[in-house]
């Protein structure tokens, strides 16, 4: 029950939901009083909070995060709760039974989407978004219930090896790409390392041909569609994920010659989209796209991210730190990219043990004590 600003009137006031229902307090001119009458509010709330719904208990829930969350991390929680809600939206929380609970764990494993069941990791998430609601219910009315908690967790698929392209078979591959706007995609994909969504949130202005650089700095997501919107922009993934990064010649070319091509009805292009124009290309027809020029060029089936991972590869291979390849590829810090990309390092371990053979090489010691001699013999 969270304390709320009337940006226009200049007044605070709080809201909370009963009986499936919004009510809202009146306006109050200082924040501390509202803060006050919402604690008694609170109160009288937990003497009756028994007999609340999940589905209730949900809508508060989501209303209260909606303030404190990116968006599009929002409507996800609320994706994975209506999994929930739907099977116990009329479930008094106390009442909720392993039965009813174990239920709903059968729907998500006979879950489909777009043809595919839900992975574990995903049912897990979708259990951990519950897990929440019902530890937010026990500290804001004082109700309980340890039922999920008696279960076990999703056993996570394998992890899945990582699939990159090298730099022939980019060039392999890009070579079959006819399409401008898709020719410039993927070389951008691929040199510059950027998330999907980063390279399909770039406008024109975000290019700066001059100094030759390339800002990051949102990211757009066109799978989650609600409220007629088609796509949703917000800020990156991180604080790390805003970056500026210098433009290599080959990218910048693919901007430059897509560029010329570019329509807009207003004849102004700075805030059109660098792919799409007026709106971002969809991802679904991204991926099909990049499925019908890897089959073409007889390359190997892989996802969108991996080009990213091939941005990695590349650099790794030529000699890039891992503090370079972690401020290119915008990661949180270094430990995420050596814990990503470790194993790209290994030859270069082999490489300085050769480094070292090499130094004592050319710098004999003049004399072996016979006791070191001894234990080199045997």
């Amino acid at each position: 029950m969270p304390v709320y600003k009337d940006e226009r009137r200049g007044t605070y006031y709080y809201s909370f939901s009963r009986s499936g229902q919004r009510v809202r307090s009146k306006d109050y001119t200082n924040r501390k009083d509202c803060e006050k009458d919402m604690a008694k509010a609170l109160l009288t709330f937990k003497a009756s909070s028994g007999q609340y719904t999940f589905s209730q208990l949900a809508d508060e829930f989501l209303e209260e995060r909606r303030t404190r969350m990116k968006e599009q991390s929002w409507v996800h929680l609320k994706v994975m709760l209506d999994h929930f809600v739907k099977h116990l939206g009329s479930v008094r929380i106390d009442k909720l039974t392993p039965k009813q609970y174990s239920d709903v764990l059968g729907y998500l494993d006979g879950y489909t989407k777009h043809g595919k069941p839900l992975s574990n990791k995903y049912k897990n998430h979708c259990v951990g978004a519950f897990k929440r609601l019902c530890n937010w219910a026990e500290l804001r009315y004082d109700v309980h219930t340890s039922v999920p908690n008696k279960f076990e967790a999703y056993r996570n698929e394998p992890k899945k090896d990582m699939k990159y392209l090298t730099l022939d078979q980019f060039y392999d591959f890009i070579e079959y790409v006819d399409d401008p706007v898709y020719y410039a995609l993927f070389i951008t994909l691929f040199h510059l390392g950027l998330r999907i969504g980063e390279a399909n949130a770039l406008t024109w202005q975000d290019i700066d041909f001059e100094k030759g650089l390339v800002s990051i700095n949102k990211t757009v997501s066109t799978k989650l569609q609600t409220a007629g919107k088609q796509y949703r922009i917000s800020t990156p993934k991180t604080a790390s994920s805003v970056r500026t990064l210098p433009l290599p010649q080959i990218v910048s070319n693919a901007f430059l010659s897509l560029r010329d091509k570019v329509y807009h009805p207003n004849g102004e292009i700075a805030t059109a989209f660098v792919f799409g124009g007026l709106a971002p290309i969809p991802e679904s027809t991204i991926t099909k796209k990049k499925d019908y020029y890897l089959k073409k060029a007889g390359l190997p089936a892989m996802r969108l991210h991996d080009f990213r991972h091939s941005c990695a590869s590349l650099l790794i291979n030529n000699g890039a730190t891992p503090l370079h390849v972690s401020k290119w590829l915008g990661h949180a810090n270094v430990t995420m990219t050596l814990n990503t990309y470790s194993h790209l390092w290994n030859s270069e371990l082999t490489n300085i043990a050769k480094f070292i053979d090499d130094l004592a090489g050319q710098k004999k010691p003049k004399t072996v004590r016979k006791s070191v001699r001894k234990n080199l013999l045997t």
